[in-house]
C-alpha cells in the first residue's frame, strides 16, 4: 500500500492537498535526476497527467487536483510545461520552481521516499525524519554509449505496441526508460507490450489503449506480474518433477530408463543426488 506524505511547511503555505501532489513531484524530479533523465532548460522535469494524477491519488476530485496544481505554479514551488512532440498531448511536465532551484538546478542530493514525520515518532520508519531526509547523491553520468543502448531497447519495446495506437512517443519513451531504471526487465516489459498488442488484436481500434496512456499508468505491471507468477509456477512444477526423479533414483526404480542425461545433470546440479546413486541406479551422468 503507498504512503503519501507531505511537508507541513508547504502545506502551510498551499494547503494540505497541494502538499502532497508537490511531494510526489519532487520525489519524481529528484529520481530522474539521479538517473539524468528529463534535463530541459536546465533543469529535471517528471510528467504525469490529471487522470494519472487521479489514480495516484483516488481521494482528490480532478477539481481539486487541478486546484492544487494551480496553487503550486502560483506559489513558484513548481513550473509547469509541456514538451510532447504531439500537439493532441496534453501531458503536462513539471520541475521544481525558483523558489527550491533559484539557479534552475537541484542541490545535489537525493532526497529519500520517507514519511517526512517529526523524529522519534512511530510513524518515521527507520528512525527517519525532517533532519535526516537527504544523503548525498554519488552515482555517475551514464556514458554515451551505455544511454545509446537504453535508447535502443527503448525504441525496441516500444516498437512492439500496435503501430497505429502509438501516440507521444517521447513521452512513451521516457516511461520505458523510467521502468528499466526501476529494475523491470527489458525482456519481460517487451514480452508485457506484445501480450498486450496481441490480447487487443481482435479490439476495435477506439478500445485499444493509446500508447503514452498506456505506459504512464503503468498497464505493462499486470502483465510483467502475470509473467512472473507464470514463471514461479513453472519452477514449481520443474522443482516437484526432479523430487520424483531423485525418488526414482534412491529407489533404484525400473522408471530410470526414462531419465535423460540432460535431467541427470539437473539433479546433480540441485545436489537432489550423489554421484554414487546415479552410478548405482545404473545411469551416467
Amino acid at each position: 500500500m503507498s504512503r503519501h506524505s507531505f511537508d507541513p511547511t508547504i502545506a502551510g503555505r498551499v494547503g494540505l492537498n497541494a502538499a502532497v501532489i508537490f511531494q510526489n513531484i519532487t520525489f519524481w524530479v529528484e529520481k530522474n535526476q539521479a538517473n539524468r533523465r528529463n534535463l530541459r532548460d536546465g533543469r529535471y522535469w517528471t510528467y504525469n497527467s490529471i487522470s494519472a494524477f487521479g489514480e495516484l491519488f483516488p481521494y482528490l476530485s480532478e477539481k481539486q487536483i487541478r486546484t492544487a496544481l494551480e496553487k503550486l505554479v502560483s506559489a513558484g514551488l513548481i513550473l509547469k510545461g509541456n514538451f510532447s512532440d504531439d500537439r493532441y498531448d496534453r501531458t503536462c511536465w513539471y520541475a521544481l520552481g525558483n523558489s527550491i532551484c533559484p539557479n534552475g538546478q537541484m542541490d545535489p542530493t537525493k532526497r529519500e521516499n520517507d514519511a517526512f514525520a517529526p523524529e522519534g515518532k512511530p510513524s518515521a520508519p527507520e528512525g527517519k525524519s525532517y533532519k535526516n531526509r537527504y544523503k548525498p547523491y554519488q552515482n555517475p553520468y551514464p556514458s554515451r554509449a551505455k544511454a545509446a543502448v537504453e535508447d535502443e531497447i527503448s525504441e525496441k519495446i516500444l516498437a512492439a505496441y500496435p503501430e497505429d495506437r502509438v501516440r507521444g512517443k517521447a513521452v512513451c519513451l521516457s516511461q520505458i526508460r523510467q521502468a528499466l531504471a526501476d529494475g523491470v526487465d527489458a525482456k519481460d516489459l517487451e514480452d508485457a507490450v506484445q501480450a498486450y498488442a496481441s490480447e487487443s488484436e481482435g479490439f476495435t481500434r477506439s478500445k485499444v489503449c493509446f500508447s503514452d496512456n498506456w505506459f504512464q499508468s503503468r498497464r505493462w505491471l499486470a502483465y510483467v506480474e502475470k509473467q512472473a507468477e507464470g514463471r514461479e509456477k513453472t519452477a514449481t512444477l520443474q522443482a516437484d518433477h526432479h523430487q520424483r526423479l531423485a525418488s526414482w533414483i534412491s529407489d533404484r526404480s525400473p522408471m530410470c530408463k526414462h531419465i535423460t542425461a540432460t535431467q541427470v545433470a539437473a539433479l546433480l546440479a540441485s545436489k537432489l543426488v550423489t554421484q554414487a546413486q546415479i552410478q548405482t541406479a545404473g545411469l551416467r551422468s
